[in-house]
């Protein structure tokens, strides 16, 4: 009866391991773990939004999304950071130095200390070391769309990640004041903008680099909340009246009020300033405009990046 009883348990307990692990398949190779169509939006910026609370990234091209998956981001005492990231490398075949020559097929860097977006095993729940899996055939045709200096917003908020286009923001010159600009410290590479309203400044950054950096006016926050936004630039429009020039953006997160209508706004800064400034912006330069220092150790919100440095490569 004992032996029976015994053999009854682990039948059961065999039974229920089974169940577990058939909850957490690894779905990385599932043909249901992703969506794509890239015949909703032709052409565009490309914005990559992933939420950490609920494991799932979607892909926008000038506003509409394209296609959204499943993904594994860091497991506990592993998290992947959040923040506002340019894809800093590619690499279809990468091995990892520090887990053993391990593979990352259609690994797209976000950080100098290896977090990176690739394919990899999809539990159901958290379990890399930092990075962020895909599934596999997603991740590599995400790999054909992006390039370098793509923009990759990674956060806690919902799936439902509000994502708008041609909203006008301009520079404008008409104030005086000192500026740095030293487009040699970074000659090429992509650009991103930074306007903080605790420093009052304009950053600007090329393939990690500060290569300028000018006090600027703004009513930004004057008549919006406090808080981080993203914006991707699209084109330069002409403006038939005065023959000026403004720029289209793509906004992507934020607070859901700023995409309840177009948005136009400016800001001022000297004049040369912004002769270099319309120089190096084009298509995919993207801009964050916060409240919060540029300084990660005088910022509030210490987990968010806001802007990433460029430091000396590590592998994963």
């Amino acid at each position: 009866m004992k032996a029976k009883h015994l053999l009854l348990t682990l039948t059961l307990a065999g039974l229920s391991a089974a169940s577990v692990l058939a909850q957490h398949k690894d779905r990385q190779y599932s043909e249901d773990s992703y969506s794509w169509h890239p015949e909703l939006s032709k052409e565009g910026p490309i914005i990559i939004s992933v939420s950490l609370k609920s494991q799932v990234a979607a892909v926008y091209r000038n506003g509409i999304r394209i296609g959204h998956c499943e993904v594994s981001s860091g497991k506990p005492g592993h998290e992947t950071p959040t923040g506002v990231f340019q894809i800093l490398n590619k690499d279809a075949d990468h091995h990892s130095k520090t887990y053993g020559n391990a593979s990352m097929p259609y690994s797209e860097r976000l950080t100098w200390d290896g977090v990176a977006l690739h394919a990899g095993g999809l539990p159901g729940y958290p379990s890399s070391h930092g990075c962020i899996h895909l599934p596999y055939e997603f991740a590599k045709k995400l790999f054909t769309l992006t390039h370098k200096g793509t923009t990759v917003v990674v956060s806690n908020d919902t799936p439902s990640v509000p994502v708008t286009s041609s909203h006008s923001l301009s520079f404008h010159s008409g104030t005086d004041g000192e500026f740095s600009w030293n487009p040699q410290a970074s000659p090429a590479g992509p650009v991103s903008l930074l306007y903080s309203q605790a420093d009052k400044k304009l950053y600007v950054i090329r393939n990690g680099h500060a290569i300028g950096e000018c006090a600027v006016h703004t009513g930004w926050f004057d008549k919006r909340p406090k808080g981080t936004s993203a914006f991707v630039f699209h084109e330069w429009q002409n403006n038939g009246r005065d023959g000026t020039k403004t720029a289209s953006w793509t906004q992507v997160g934020g607070h859901e009020s700023n995409h309840e209508n177009q948005l136009n706004e400016w800001f001022k800064m000297p004049a040369a300033f912004q002769k270099h400034l319309t120089e190096v912006v084009g298509p995919g330069t993207n801009l964050i405009v916060t409240n919060e220092s540029s300084g990660a150790n005088k910022r509030s919100q210490n987990d968010f990046s806001i802007l990433i440095g460029h430091k000396e490569e590590k592998a994963e």
